[in-house]
């Protein structure tokens, strides 16, 4: 695991236990939340999904870890029930931290010039203005398809 995905690590789990500590359950009703992010086809490797109230709807964020294209929210932490907005990030760095010097130093003796790393276009995350209705009565299953390039 490198620097980033500790990090990334370490702020899920402040959230989470922010989350468990604040409120009771019964001030914001929330339901839980599964199902798949693709980009151009593809599962999402490793991202954050976050539910945002939206609207007239308020309380707490919610977000899950992807991994695989998958991801799952229990009830407890789940988003808020009524509309929600929703961001999607990317959390693959190509296996290497920014300030891995030592790394970055293997590959370029290995002639390796470019790393993949996956990039989810800003129109998914903070420019997001994707929404989703969140019922507490029937399953919210979601399947967000994502696509490197703007439609035009």
């Amino acid at each position: 695991m490198n620097s980033k995905q500790v990090s990334i690590s370490l702020c899920f789990c402040l959230v989470l236990s922010a989350l468990t500590g604040c409120g009771s359950s019964n001030e914001y009703p929330r339901a839980a939340v599964r199902g798949i992010v693709t980009l151009d086809g593809d599962p999402l490797s490793q991202g954050v999904i976050r539910f945002i109230p939206d609207g007239e709807n308020e309380g707490p964020q919610a977000s899950a870890s992807i991994r695989e294209g998958i991801f799952n929210v229990p009830v407890d932490f789940g988003p808020v029930v009524g509309t929600n907005r929703i961001e999607i990030i990317s959390t693959d760095d190509g296996g290497f931290a920014e300030d891995d010097e030592e790394a970055f130093k293997r590959l370029k003796a290995e002639g390796i010039k470019r790393i993949k790393v996956v990039k989810v276009p800003p129109q998914y995350n903070k420019q997001s203005k994707i929404t989703k209705s969140i019922s507490a009565e029937q399953d919210n299953d979601f399947t967000f398809a994502l696509t490197s390039t703007a439609k035009k």
